[in-house]
């Protein structure tokens, strides 16, 4: 698993972060949740190993971040950041077999998992597509089959771990359902883990186990997702919400407005 200790960020005299807990479990999405400027993606930045805390440690598989070479780190864990910028108009397939640049697996079985990532992704279509010509959120999912690639060169028997920055914003809602239902196909196939920073609390409750809710760089609940309690949830983003409960049972909270 991928465990953040008492992990806290300074940036000069702002405190981004102060004594964060958290753990990515195997077999297991965690939502990191919380307003704009709560920390949510300097978090997902030290669990990726991006950014040392300036206070804690985090861990993978009980080893420092710090330890782990950078090729052995890639098989390991993978990032989809909110924005990526590339310098050359590199076609949806040449970025999706990017994922190769530090995993390398056997070359026989490259052009499957470049299929199968591009797939689950829903971008086969767009394979020759220069990356300038796409939309936000085809770049978004292209990025997503990149790191499903990157990941697919695991082979040494533990889990690996997805780290997914606000990857439904500029998606449509098919589109972000179908991106986190590949998501959760992943985790259940693989048994590896994912932290997902989202805004929509709705798709958290429909996807994630697990939450970690910040608010202003410190914890303001955490633990399992059906747990969530409304009023911390008022509490942390200052808007009352209604309590629906899905054809599931599944409760869902909905932000009134004001």
């Amino acid at each position: 698993m991928i465990e953040a200790k008492c992990v806290s960020l300074k940036i000069g005299a702002a405190t981004l972060l102060d004594q964060v807990d958290t753990v990515v479990a195997p077999g297991r999405i965690t939502a990191i949740l919380g307003p704009n400027g709560a920390g949510k993606s300097s978090l997902l930045s030290l669990l990726a190993g991006e950014r040392k805390p300036s206070a804690g440690q985090v861990t993978l598989e009980a080893k420092p971040l710090t330890h782990w070479r950078t090729h052995e780190l890639a098989r390991r864990r993978a990032v989809v950041p909110q924005s990526t910028q590339l310098a050359f108009p590199f076609t949806v397939e040449q970025v999706v077999r990017l994922g190769f640049a530090l995993t390398q697996p056997p070359p026989q079985q490259r052009a499957a998992i470049v299929a199968q990532a591009m797939a689950a992704a829903d971008i086969t279509h767009l394979g020759d597509r220069p990356m300038p010509t796409l939309s936000g959120g085809e770049r978004q999912r292209t990025h997503f089959a990149r790191a499903l690639a990157q990941l697919a060169a695991n082979d040494d028997g533990h889990p690996a771990y997805l780290l997914l920055d606000e990857p439904t914003a500029s998606l449509d809602p098919a589109h972000q359902h179908a991106l986190l239902a590949a998501l959760r196909s992943w985790v259940r196939s693989t048994n590896g883990g994912a932290a997902v920073v989202l805004h929509d609390l709705t798709l958290a409750a429909r996807y994630a186990e697990d939450l970690l809710l910040l608010s202003h760089g410190k914890v303001a609940a955490r633990g399992a997702m059906a747990d969530l309690d409304g009023a911390v949830l008022e509490r942390v983003y200052g808007i009352g919400f209604d309590r629906l409960t899905d054809s599931a049972g599944q409760a869902l909270y909905v932000a009134q407005g004001l």
